[in-house]
């Protein structure tokens, strides 16, 4: 495909091109003339979106920031785009409508089919309406409500698919802060009407959205303060309450206390346990000495002799134990003052260690009465020391069953504190914790107050929608003009298209890419009603189409007279109906001008067009008569001329008669190419011409008869599969194979 056969075929077609632009530049042009006048009233609002300091590269990532800015413009325009804010808009117009005389002027739109409906059911849908402009409440409570508006809303035009689509139009201004509002009708009072009540309604409507989420955060926040009140309440009096139930005052301190108390007490086991075993060691000792020196009276003291003095003493020895007892449990436990308490021990045992030594001297008395034993001042020594070591390990190991009884209180006591003081510290964690949090949430709910208070709102109308004072352009002449570019586009495409689907071999070069068979020659398409060979090649026509017919002729000619490997020439065609008979018979003429003795042999029994034409033979002819006679072939042959409608020169010719088998059926093949060698060396061309290679067989049977093949293809036959497969039987033919001719060819594609 070239672009030249592109260009050329633009320029064939150039008035249909510029037809289709015509024709839609037209039709635009009517159509925008129907269009009525459109009017357009704009207002202006500051989002609030960016600050005055602006973006700020050295703080954060200005990529970040603008993101988050375009971000914030894209939401804000889709919330004023969105069902809610252009319901209170269809409100206002509805509404103004139904009840114009509100307004003191005339309805913008009458809304078709309305007289079908109540007038009450219209006065309570404006009733409705302006309800709920008051309350800005774009939404319907009961479901009946919304479809009526949104029937009576279609009729006028102000639903919200109308709206949106073809009146309100919401975009940023370039890279600034501010948001046009612009609203097209075709009535000057309906733009300005809807722009200034949609502004001011969004206003209005973001304005109360904003303050009820404010007061909903202030709500929630409250009652999350009051729960992390409760919450930390709630933990400190459970830390109060377990330490009261516990006894706990200083949990370190009294576990430091009881820690120090337990030291002291195993102290003064360890030096109660030393007396026990020192007195153990002495009563002893004492006990063999006073065996040697006063037997009786030992033994006598073993007696057990009670009277009256004795029981009296052993009274107040036990009541000041239990006192010794009482201090010494006093001073573990810390009760009391403690130098007090000392002291008061010391007395105590001074009381006691005297009415010990009272009663071992009353058991003394007893037992020198009874015995009656004189005086032993060494024997009384050693009882006395005796007593002694027996009270001192008596005192000792009460010590020690006491000093074992409080340890084991204290260790008991001290395994609770660590219980305690886990117990404590987690209450203790929790209490911190709930601490920050409640003081957390009471430095949002202030500071979400602080806000609340001094927050304005970011919106603000800087230019309110003025009353249009002329209607916008309908730019008829940029439409009108862009349609014929679109129409001349559309029609310029669908031409190459159908060209570029055309399979059809309109040009030489067209062929040769389709087949990729060589053409030997190229026919251009000539009227044949008016077609005179002897005149055509007598001299000039006149005629360019006839004179370049004639020259392609020519040249057609020179190139089968380049052929040099024999002079039986088969003719055929991928299809009927190519021009085989007309461009023999055209060929053979121009030959014989050029004297050559030229034979026409039509081998095509399908459709022997060459014999229709066949007329006397010429006296040249007789001999190859007898030849077919020779031959035997005089059944399928007759010689004649050609007579054609184109006064063609008297060209020899062997005519068949006709049948449906095949060349070589009924024939003697080796008959028929004597028959062919003998004629060819009569004369200087033979051609004969084959039936169709889609449809027949003939050709192929001839092939071996001939010593050249020529294909004849039209150049307004489209290239199907069986074409592919004849050409494809044709590059096998190999240099049999002389090129083919493309007959037919429109003149102007031969450029």
């Amino acid at each position: 495909m070239e672009l030249t056969y592109y260009l050329s075929i633009l320029w064939r077609r150039k008035w249909l091109i510029l037809l289709s632009a015509i024709l839609a530049g037209g039709v635009a042009y009517y159509l925008i003339s129907l269009k009525p006048p459109v009017y357009k009233s704009e207002a202006k609002i500051s989002t609030g979106v960016i600050d005055y300091t602006g973006i700020n590269s050295g703080k954060d990532n200005p990529f970040i920031q603008q993101l988050q800015v375009d971000m914030r413009f894209n939401n804000l325009t889709e919330f004023m785009t969105s069902r809610r804010c252009v319901n209170l808009l269809s409100f206002h117009l509805l509404n103004h409508d139904l009840q114009p005389e509100e307004f003191g002027d005339g309805p913008y739109r009458t809304g078709g089919g309305l007289v079908d409906l109540e007038d009450d059911d219209l006065f309570e849908l404006a009733q409705l309406l302006t309800t709920k402009i008051e309350q800005l409440k774009p939404e319907f409570d009961k479901p009946e409500d919304e479809l009526y508006f949104n029937q009576i809303a279609k009729k006028f035009e102000y639903d919200y698919e109308s709206l949106k689509e073809d009146h309100l139009k919401i975009q940023r201004i370039g890279a600034t802060d501010y948001v046009t509002v612009s609203f097209e009708s075709e009535k000057a009072e309906l733009s300005a009407f809807a722009a200034s009540k949609f502004s001011q309604a969004f206003i209005d409507y973001f304005e109360s959205l904003r303050t009820s989420e404010n007061e909903e955060t202030l709500k929630y926040l409250g009652e999350a303060a009051k729960d992390k009140k409760k919450i930390l309440t709630n933990k400190q009096t459970a830390l109060k309450k377990y330490e009261s139930n516990e006894g706990l005052v200083d949990l370190e301190s009294q576990r430091e206390a009881t820690v120090n108390q337990i030291k002291d007490l195993e102290q003064q086991r360890n030096a109660s346990q030393s007396t026990v075993a020192a007195s153990n060691k002495t009563i002893k000792s004492l006990a063999l000495l006073i065996e040697k020196n006063a037997p009786v009276l030992t033994k006598t003291v073993a007696d057990d002799i009670d009277n009256e003095a004795t029981l009296l003493v052993n009274k107040k020895i036990i009541n000041l134990k239990g006192q010794v007892a009482e201090i010494r449990n006093n001073l573990i436990d810390g009760v009391g003052n403690k130098r007090k308490n000392e002291s008061r021990l010391k007395s105590v045992k001074r009381q006691l260690e005297q009415e010990v030594k009272t009663l071992a001297k009353l058991k003394k008395d007893e037992i020198l009465e009874k015995e009656q034993v004189e005086d032993n001042t060494i024997s009384n020594e050693l009882f006395e020391k005796h007593l002694d070591a027996k009270l001192n390990l008596t005192n000792a190991q009460e010590e020690i069953i006491i000093i074992n009884r409080k340890l084991k209180e204290l260790e008991t006591r001290s395994l609770s504190y660590v219980s305690n003081q886990a117990y404590v510290l987690n209450l203790e964690r929790e209490i911190e914790v709930a601490k920050e949090d409640y003081g957390r949430v009471v430095s949002k709910l202030e500071e979400e107050r602080l806000e609340t208070n001094g927050d304005e709102s970011p919106l603000t109308i800087i230019e309110h929608a003025q009353l249009p004072e002329k209607a916008e352009s309908d730019r008829k002449l940029l439409f009108t003009a862009f349609s014929g570019v679109v129409g001349a586009s559309m029609a310029t495409f669908f031409i190459f298209l159908l060209s570029f689907l055309d399979n059809t071999m309109h040009s030489p070069n067209q062929f040769k890419v389709f087949t990729g068979l060589p053409l030997i020659g190229s026919i251009t398409k000539i009227k044949l009603k008016k077609l005179d060979l002897i005149n055509l090649f007598a001299g000039d026509s006149g005629k360019a189409a006839s004179e370049r017919f004639k020259e392609l002729v020519r040249d057609f000619r020179f190139n089968v007279e380049k052929v040099k490997d024999g002079n039986i020439f088969l003719v055929t065609s991928p299809r009927e109906d190519e021009g085989k008979s007309f461009l023999i018979t055209i060929l053979a003429h121009a030959l014989l001008l050029k004297q050559k003795r030229v034979l026409v042999i039509d081998t095509n029994f399908k459709r022997n067009t060459l014999s229709t034409w066949a007329a006397k033979p010429l006296v040249a002819s007789s001999g190859v008569h007898q030849l077919l006679v020779d031959a035997k072939l005089t059944e399928h042959f007759a010689v004649t001329s050609i007579a054609s409608p184109f006064n063609n020169s008297p060209i020899e010719s062997i005519s068949n008669s006709g049948r449906s088998q095949s060349p070589l059926e009924g024939l003697d093949e080796s008959a028929f190419k004597h028959f062919l060698a003998e004629l060819s060396n009569r004369y200087d061309y033979i051609f004969m011409e084959g039936a169709a290679l889609n449809e027949y067989s003939d050709t192929k049977e001839l092939i071996d008869f001939s010593d050249n093949v020529i294909a004849i293809f039209s150049s307004d036959s489209t290239l199907r599969q069986a074409d592919k497969d004849s050409i494809a039987f044709l590059n096998n033919l190999g240099d049999k194979f002389v090129g083919s001719v493309l007959n037919r060819i429109n003149k102007k594609n031969m450029s």
